[in-house]
């Protein structure tokens, strides 16, 4: 009963009429950020942007504490608009235990490996409607990495932003793909010397430790003679 309520909140939040929804996902070799805005007119919704202020988010359920993960909140506002943004940062393949991307994909894969990460769901987005009933207007997708992209499904790139536009006529057939190989930390140029300079000064000193040897052992057969 605990856990239903807590989603609940969560449906509360990204469920609204009229609200769209702006999900921002920053990729780096060790670390995805998701970022996310539920944005409100506010001539006519800024009462119910208040209401959703006070509501504690949830990110995902920590199977290892088995205590809850929360999103960093804020709020901004515009000219126009009141957008709250709620923010965390996962670890290794965390991602896929997020509580705002299982709520518009039921299926969705989150895979980590040394060189490639990969995220790929289902085709239809679940958010768009509850109960048939239409809760979302439109949803913003962007996935910002400076690692190589080998592939993607993505309406709009720019600069290393993936962005998928998802709305009322494309909602059942939208799903995000995107393959992205992970960068392999060369050393750098002074390491490589440091390197260099240590094995050439260990090389010496074997060196020396055998010319001595030999040396010694050269007087001392001639002692013998």
């Amino acid at each position: 009963m605990k856990k239903f309520k807590i989603f609940g909140l969560i449906c509360c939040i990204f469920l609204l009429s009229g609200c769209s929804a702006e999900y921002n996902l920053t990729i780096n070799n060790s670390t995805m950020e998701e970022d996310i805005n539920a944005i409100f007119d506010k001539a006519t919704e800024s009462e119910l942007a208040s209401r959703m202020e006070g509501i504690r988010r949830t990110a995902f359920y920590n199977y290892d504490t088995r205590e809850n993960e929360y999103y960093d909140f804020t709020k901004r506002e515009d000219d126009s608009n009141i957008i709250l943004n709620y923010n965390y940062q996962y670890t290794g393949n965390d991602l896929y235990k997020s509580e705002a991307a299982s709520m518009c994909y039921y299926k969705r894969i989150v895979n980590v490996t040394d060189d490639i990460i990969t995220i790929s769901t289902d085709n239809q987005v679940a958010c768009l409607y509850k109960d048939g009933d239409r809760e979302i207007e439109d949803i913003t997708v962007n996935i910002r990495t400076d690692l190589t992209v080998l592939e993607n499904n993505a309406d709009k790139v720019n600069n290393g932003v993936y962005t998928w536009y998802i709305n009322d006529k494309n909602y059942t057939n939208k799903p995000i793909y995107i393959k992205i190989e992970k960068e392999r930390y060369q050393e750098s140029f002074v390491s490589q010397v440091i390197s260099i300079i240590v094995i050439v000064v260990i090389v010496v000193i074997i060196g020396i430790l055998i010319f001595f040897k030999a040396l010694r052992k050269r007087r001392k057969n001639n002692k013998i003679s």
